[in-house]
């Protein structure tokens, strides 16, 4: 059987591929990798696996793993490092991960991880993944080429947030580097295009601004690890890029300058919309498809203020349709007809009792003040 003191050995699997077996004892989990939340980036080995354990079905893959090996034809990509025995592993993080938990390595230890299987792995089944199948990649070059293509473009595309904190590092590195576009450039190595890197990107360096510069940490700290897809997709409203302050800035140069440019109120405004406020459960804007509706209302300042003051965005969209007032009203009257006709369908009771005497209440003012503003006009 295999074992730690085993030598690496190389198998071509055809130009210019090749997998060598490395011992796991000299391979680490990757600090930087991209799919880390942002707070876990750089920290420790024990507390990135314990997160991986968290958030992956990783006792799945052990099961698989105790049963059949380590499967040859999916091989970790490593990198190396300055230390010609220890290298980095940059692709298959749970697959490594599930390792580390099942050989009880010391980051495992340290976390206090272990599976609770039924029936205890043998000797010789864990002997069986003591040494791993790899790919060897030698600079951060080919990492970022392997991994944008893998994962931006590719088939097993990575969370909206660390697809875009990949696309970040890319594009300030292609700027850095004199590019003209950065993101077409960038979007071409990833299998994608222009477009499909810059809103990632925007969307990202927004949230770092907010929560950065405008002291708006926790809520844009919440939006990026709850809610970054919805907020990537509202960021793709020109309403609400001219709301907080973003306007149509599309090249780099452009979006670099308008990020200082930020309105606080309103950037703060949109965030709190995403996530729920005191007392509630949910956030005003719950879903994506919301979002054209969400931008009319920004754009509309009797909207705006609907929706500031009564925290409903239907309410709000009401208001941002641009009907008269006899249409609202007729609109409100068939509501209300509808509940008549079903009011045997609810329990009634106090609260029951109180809106509707709240209601006769509002619409007797509506019908004086109609009536007064039609004898004043008279």
């Amino acid at each position: 059987m295999p074992n730690d003191d085993a030598a690496a050995s190389a198998v071509t699997i055809g130009p210019p591929i090749a997998i060598v077996r490395l011992p796991v004892t000299s391979l680490a989990l990757d600090p930087e990798n991209p799919r880390l939340p942002e707070e876990l980036l750089g920290s420790t080995e024990a507390a990135m696996l314990s997160w991986l354990e968290e958030t992956s079905n990783l006792e799945e893959l052990a099961s698989s793993m105790i049963q059949n090996g380590f499967f040859d034809h999916e091989p970790l990509i490593v990198r190396t490092t300055p230390d010609p025995q220890k290298y980095v592993v940059v692709e298959g993080n749970r697959r490594f991960a599930t390792i580390q938990i099942l050989l009880q390595t010391d980051a495992a230890v340290a976390a206090d991880l272990e599976f609770d299987f039924e029936v205890e792995p043998t000797a010789e089944q864990l002997d069986l993944i003591r040494v791993v199948p790899c790919v060897v990649v030698t600079s951060d070059a080919e990492v970022r080429k392997f991994l944008g293509y893998r994962h931006i473009g590719g088939i097993k595309t990575w969370s909206a947030e660390a697809k875009a904190r990949y696309l970040e590092t890319e594009v300030e590195g292609a700027a850095a580097a004199g590019s003209v576009n950065p993101f077409k450039d960038v979007g071409k190595r990833v299998g994608t295009n222009a477009l499909g890197v810059r809103g990632p990107y925007l969307a990202l360096k927004t949230l770092k601004v907010a929560r950065d510069d405008l002291d708006l940490g926790e809520t844009a700290r919440t939006v990026l690890r709850e809610r970054f897809g919805v907020w990537n997709r509202l960021l793709n409203s020109a309403e609400v890029r001219t709301f907080i302050g973003l306007g149509d800035a599309m090249d780099y140069a452009a979006i670099q300058s308008r990020l200082t440019q930020l309105s606080r109120p309103n950037l703060k405004m949109v965030l709190d919309d995403l996530v729920p406020q005191a007392g509630t459960r949910l956030a005003l804007l719950q879903d994506s498809r919301d979002v054209t509706t969400y931008g009319r209302v920004l754009a509309n300042d009797a909207a705006r203020e609907a929706l500031i003051v009564y925290r409903d965005l239907d309410l709000a969209a009401q208001v941002a349709d641009g009907s008269t007032l006899p249409q609202k009203l007729r609109n409100i009257t068939k509501s209300l007809d509808l509940l008549v006709r079903n009011i045997d369908s609810f329990e009634i009771g106090s609260s029951e009792v109180e809106a509707a005497a709240s209601l006769f209440n509002m619409a007797r003012s509506l019908n004086v003040l109609v009536k007064d503003r039609l004898d004043g006009e008279d």
